[in-house]
């Protein structure tokens, strides 16, 4: 199946999508039935009336929107074949990996599971069973004996990094496992494709690498810790910024020195003026909020390559994380300006942040 067929297919989905004067009226709600009523004339309708058999109310939208991604998200796989199938499983997989983490640092500082779950993104790789049995287990090695009975891949990186984690409780010593083994297989995966469209998804998840790197060397320096194992959880397969490039920020003294090297990097010109005094969390927010413009960008001449399917997993990922952000809100009457600075803001997806704010 060619890029064309699958592009065509997605020009239809991504039509179904919410625009910003639907986000607009929905941040002007402050009862869930009002939400729930206009998401039934969405394209989320078809989730809704199922979810309404045996849920109500917040747990009716959260169970919702799930269920949706998950319809979605398998059914752009199976539209996939060959090349697009392993580049689009690449682009999913990260969504996996970001829940494990969460699910191991849930156990890590003791969070109910239940709160752990509502953090998960939906996915389509390993289904929903599969990770309400990981919330039921009894801490972070009954997950990975898990990983094990079942076959999970992540049961390796996991395993190797336990016994090192149970005695020194740095959960770093995890994530950074699982990261590792995900960008590594990731790029091997890519190499062997070799085309262009593996090297625009090699370059997403380079960016990715970049900014993983650069906010695990802010928060070492707001902990000052100064000994050489900070090297030790360097990603490898910056799109930008190299292995010596991360080990000269990781060497900073200070915040002001770590900034002025990150203003003279490439996403210095893109995140324009740093304070010296930012803190590993502010820095995080500003990354993030640049790699979702990047990744959300839709080129609507892109017809023969992967483009398309990449813009669309991103501007999915951003609509359901913004649904669930103003549903919760609503849900547990947080301030206008809370839910306002949860939301990940696209231009062409979400109203204009100012003009929402001057209307609350």
């Amino acid at each position: 199946m060619s890029y064309e067929y699958l592009n065509t297919r997605l020009r239809y989905m991504k039509k179904k999508m919410l625009g910003p004067e639907q986000f607009r009226s929905y941040l002007g709600m402050h009862e869930l039935d009002e939400l729930i009523t206009v998401l039934a004339e969405t394209d989320y309708a078809e989730e809704l009336e199922k979810s309404s058999v045996e849920f109500s109310g917040y747990e009716m939208i959260e169970n919702a929107l799930i269920q949706h991604v998950q319809r979605l998200f398998s059914k752009l796989y199976r539209m996939s074949f060959d090349d697009a199938k392993m580049l689009t499983r690449v682009l999913l997989e990260r969504f996996e990996v970001f829940n494990l983490k969460t699910i191991l640092r849930g156990f890590h500082v003791g969070n109910d599971p239940e709160d752990t779950g509502h953090s998960l993104f939906p996915t389509i790789l390993y289904p929903t069973a599969f990770y309400q049995e990981l919330l039921k287990r009894e801490g972070i090695s009954s997950v990975v004996d898990y990983l094990l009975t079942v076959g999970n891949r992540y049961y390796k990186p996991l395993s190797e990094a336990l016994p090192e984690y149970e005695t020194s409780k740095k959960l770093a010593l995890l994530e950074s496992a699982l990261d590792s083994y995900y960008f590594g297989g990731s790029r091997k995966t890519l190499q062997a494709v070799g085309d262009e469209n593996a090297k625009n998804v090699r370059k997403i998840i380079g960016m990715e690498t970049d900014i993983l790197n650069m906010v695990y060397a802010l928060r070492l320096i707001e902990s000052e810790v100064s000994s050489e194992e900070k090297y030790r959880y360097i990603l490898q397969g910056g799109e930008r910024l190299g292995d010596a490039e991360v080990r000269d920020l990781l060497s900073s003294s200070d915040k002001p020195t770590f900034t002025r090297k990150v203003a003279d990097s490439y996403y210095g010109n893109k995140l324009g003026d740093l304070a010296e005094n930012i803190t590993a969390n502010d820095l995080q927010e500003k990354l993030e909020n640049f790699l979702y413009q990047q990744n959300c960008h839709f080129d609507p001449g892109s017809t023969f390559d992967i483009h398309m399917t990449s813009s669309y997993i991103w501007r999915k990922n951003v609509e359901v994380t913004n649904l669930r952000v103003i549903a919760s809100g609503i849900w547990r009457r947080a301030p206008q300006e809370d839910v306002i600075s949860r939301l990940i803001w696209i231009e062409g997806m979400m109203p204009e942040m100012e003009a929402v704010k001057g209307a609350a």
